[in-house]
Protein backbone atom coordinates (compact mmCIF):
# COMPACT_ATOMS: atom_id res chain seq x y z
CA UNK A 1 0.00 0.00 0.00
CA UNK A 2 3.08 2.49 -0.61
CA UNK A 3 1.05 3.83 -3.50
CA UNK A 4 -1.57 5.84 -0.91
CA UNK A 5 1.62 7.80 0.12
CA UNK A 6 1.92 9.34 -3.11
CA UNK A 7 0.01 12.93 -2.97
CA UNK A 8 -1.01 12.52 -6.72
CA UNK A 9 -2.61 9.02 -6.35
CA UNK A 10 -4.03 10.21 -3.53
CA UNK A 11 -5.68 12.89 -5.28
CA UNK A 12 -6.58 10.73 -8.74
CA UNK A 13 -8.59 8.45 -5.95
CA UNK A 14 -10.39 11.06 -4.53
CA UNK A 15 -11.25 12.23 -7.65
CA UNK A 16 -12.30 9.23 -8.99
CA UNK A 17 -14.27 8.47 -5.72
CA UNK A 18 -16.06 11.99 -5.99
CA UNK A 19 -17.34 10.59 -9.58
CA UNK A 20 -18.45 7.65 -8.96
CA UNK A 21 -20.70 9.09 -5.65
CA UNK A 22 -22.07 11.42 -8.54
CA UNK A 23 -22.82 9.10 -11.27
CA UNK A 24 -24.51 6.60 -8.68
CA UNK A 25 -27.70 7.81 -8.52
CA UNK A 26 -28.16 8.48 -12.45
CA UNK A 27 -27.21 4.78 -13.07
CA UNK A 28 -29.53 3.70 -10.09
CA UNK A 29 -31.85 5.55 -12.25
CA UNK A 30 -31.45 3.54 -15.26
CA UNK A 31 -31.27 0.51 -13.72
CA UNK A 32 -33.89 -0.04 -11.67
CA UNK A 33 -37.33 0.01 -13.69
CA UNK A 34 -39.83 2.85 -12.50
CA UNK A 35 -42.77 1.85 -9.70
CA UNK A 36 -46.07 0.35 -11.62
CA UNK A 37 -48.33 2.80 -11.60
CA UNK A 38 -51.08 2.45 -8.86
CA UNK A 39 -54.09 0.92 -10.49
CA UNK A 40 -57.12 3.80 -11.01
CA UNK A 41 -60.44 3.13 -9.57
CA UNK A 42 -62.33 1.80 -12.35
CA UNK A 43 -63.95 4.15 -13.93
CA UNK A 44 -68.21 3.75 -14.85
CA UNK A 45 -67.89 2.35 -18.59
CA UNK A 46 -69.43 4.81 -20.86
CA UNK A 47 -71.80 3.81 -23.38
CA UNK A 48 -70.68 3.09 -26.12
CA UNK A 49 -71.60 5.62 -29.53
CA UNK A 50 -74.40 3.68 -31.61
CA UNK A 51 -72.98 5.11 -34.56
CA UNK A 52 -69.27 6.69 -35.74
CA UNK A 53 -69.27 8.50 -38.30
CA UNK A 54 -65.79 9.02 -40.32
CA UNK A 55 -65.82 12.14 -42.32
CA UNK A 56 -61.93 11.83 -44.17
CA UNK A 57 -62.62 15.57 -46.11
CA UNK A 58 -63.71 17.33 -42.17
CA UNK A 59 -60.61 19.70 -41.63
CA UNK A 60 -58.61 18.61 -38.56
CA UNK A 61 -59.16 21.01 -35.22
CA UNK A 62 -55.23 21.26 -34.98
CA UNK A 63 -53.47 24.02 -34.03
CA UNK A 64 -50.33 24.85 -36.18
CA UNK A 65 -47.63 26.80 -35.38
CA UNK A 66 -48.19 29.45 -38.21
CA UNK A 67 -51.79 29.69 -36.48
CA UNK A 68 -50.27 29.93 -33.02
CA UNK A 69 -48.07 32.78 -34.70
CA UNK A 70 -51.38 34.25 -36.35
CA UNK A 71 -52.74 34.40 -33.27
CA UNK A 72 -49.75 36.05 -31.45
CA UNK A 73 -49.49 38.28 -34.20
CA UNK A 74 -52.61 39.82 -33.95
CA UNK A 75 -52.79 39.65 -29.89
CA UNK A 76 -50.03 42.19 -30.12
CA UNK A 77 -51.89 44.15 -32.76
CA UNK A 78 -54.55 44.20 -30.85
CA UNK A 79 -52.58 45.53 -27.56
CA UNK A 80 -51.11 48.53 -29.96
CA UNK A 81 -54.42 49.21 -30.70
CA UNK A 82 -56.26 48.52 -27.40
CA UNK A 83 -53.00 50.93 -26.00
CA UNK A 84 -53.01 53.12 -28.54
CA UNK A 85 -49.77 52.85 -28.89
CA UNK A 86 -47.60 55.38 -31.46
CA UNK A 87 -45.81 53.12 -34.12
CA UNK A 88 -43.61 54.66 -36.72
CA UNK A 89 -44.50 53.98 -40.64
CA UNK A 90 -41.63 51.55 -41.14
CA UNK A 91 -42.28 49.34 -38.49
CA UNK A 92 -46.11 49.49 -39.44
CA UNK A 93 -44.96 48.60 -43.06
CA UNK A 94 -43.08 45.84 -42.12
CA UNK A 95 -45.75 44.77 -40.02
CA UNK A 96 -48.65 45.12 -42.45
CA UNK A 97 -46.97 43.12 -45.18
CA UNK A 98 -45.83 40.14 -41.82
CA UNK A 99 -49.29 39.92 -41.66
CA UNK A 100 -50.69 39.32 -45.31
CA UNK A 101 -47.53 36.59 -45.42
CA UNK A 102 -49.20 35.10 -42.19
CA UNK A 103 -52.76 35.09 -43.64
CA UNK A 104 -51.72 33.94 -46.82
CA UNK A 105 -49.72 31.20 -44.93
CA UNK A 106 -52.77 30.06 -42.90
CA UNK A 107 -55.14 30.47 -45.59
CA UNK A 108 -57.03 33.31 -44.62
CA UNK A 109 -58.88 35.08 -46.77
CA UNK A 110 -59.28 38.94 -45.80
CA UNK A 111 -63.07 38.11 -44.88
CA UNK A 112 -62.10 35.65 -42.59
CA UNK A 113 -58.68 37.67 -41.40
CA UNK A 114 -61.16 40.75 -40.36
CA UNK A 115 -63.28 37.91 -38.13
CA UNK A 116 -60.13 36.23 -36.86
CA UNK A 117 -58.50 39.68 -35.47
CA UNK A 118 -61.64 40.81 -34.02
CA UNK A 119 -62.46 37.70 -32.10
CA UNK A 120 -58.39 37.96 -30.93
CA UNK A 121 -58.81 41.49 -30.19
CA UNK A 122 -62.12 40.38 -28.04
CA UNK A 123 -60.13 37.87 -25.97
CA UNK A 124 -57.49 40.07 -25.51
CA UNK A 125 -59.81 43.36 -24.34
CA UNK A 126 -61.25 40.89 -22.00
CA UNK A 127 -58.00 40.74 -20.37
CA UNK A 128 -57.61 44.56 -19.90
CA UNK A 129 -54.28 44.79 -21.00
CA UNK A 130 -52.33 46.92 -18.74
CA UNK A 131 -51.75 50.39 -20.77
CA UNK A 132 -49.59 51.94 -18.55
CA UNK A 133 -45.68 52.60 -19.70
CA UNK A 134 -43.23 49.96 -18.02
CA UNK A 135 -46.39 47.59 -17.86
CA UNK A 136 -44.97 43.85 -19.02
CA UNK A 137 -47.95 44.12 -21.80
CA UNK A 138 -46.81 47.21 -23.34
CA UNK A 139 -42.93 45.34 -23.02
CA UNK A 140 -43.67 42.76 -25.21
CA UNK A 141 -45.21 45.18 -27.83
CA UNK A 142 -42.04 47.26 -28.01
CA UNK A 143 -40.12 44.13 -27.80
CA UNK A 144 -41.87 43.09 -31.25
CA UNK A 145 -41.91 46.47 -32.50
CA UNK A 146 -38.09 46.80 -31.27
CA UNK A 147 -37.72 43.67 -33.99
CA UNK A 148 -39.61 45.48 -36.58
CA UNK A 149 -37.64 48.69 -36.04
CA UNK A 150 -33.85 46.95 -36.16
CA UNK A 151 -35.65 44.73 -39.61
CA UNK A 152 -36.43 47.97 -41.22
CA UNK A 153 -33.40 50.40 -40.30
CA UNK A 154 -31.13 47.44 -41.61
CA UNK A 155 -33.17 46.73 -44.67
CA UNK A 156 -32.62 51.04 -44.93
CA UNK A 157 -28.85 50.56 -44.86
CA UNK A 158 -28.63 48.33 -47.50
CA UNK A 159 -27.53 49.30 -50.81
CA UNK A 160 -30.30 49.89 -53.47
CA UNK A 161 -30.54 46.85 -55.75
CA UNK A 162 -31.86 47.05 -59.07
CA UNK A 163 -34.64 44.45 -59.71
CA UNK A 164 -33.02 41.45 -61.61
CA UNK A 165 -32.56 42.23 -65.53
CA UNK A 166 -32.45 45.95 -64.87
CA UNK A 167 -28.99 47.54 -64.38
CA UNK A 168 -27.41 51.08 -64.11
CA UNK A 169 -27.23 53.33 -67.76
CA UNK A 170 -24.03 53.01 -68.98
CA UNK A 171 -22.90 56.73 -70.24
CA UNK A 172 -19.32 56.01 -71.83
CA UNK A 173 -19.22 57.16 -74.74
CA UNK A 174 -18.46 54.70 -77.80
CA UNK A 175 -16.08 55.82 -80.05
CA UNK A 176 -17.36 55.87 -83.54
CA UNK A 177 -16.79 52.64 -85.61
CA UNK A 178 -13.91 53.04 -88.44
Amino acid sequence: MSFLKDPAMLRTLAVFSVLALGFTPVLAQEIVPAAPAAPAAPAAAAPAPTDIEINPTEPLAVASARTDMMTGFYATLAVIDICAVTVTPDVVAGMAADRTRLETATGLDAAAAAEAYAEVRADVEKTAPDCAAGSADLASVEAVTAIYAEAAAQAAAQPAVPPAGEGTLNTTPVPPAQ
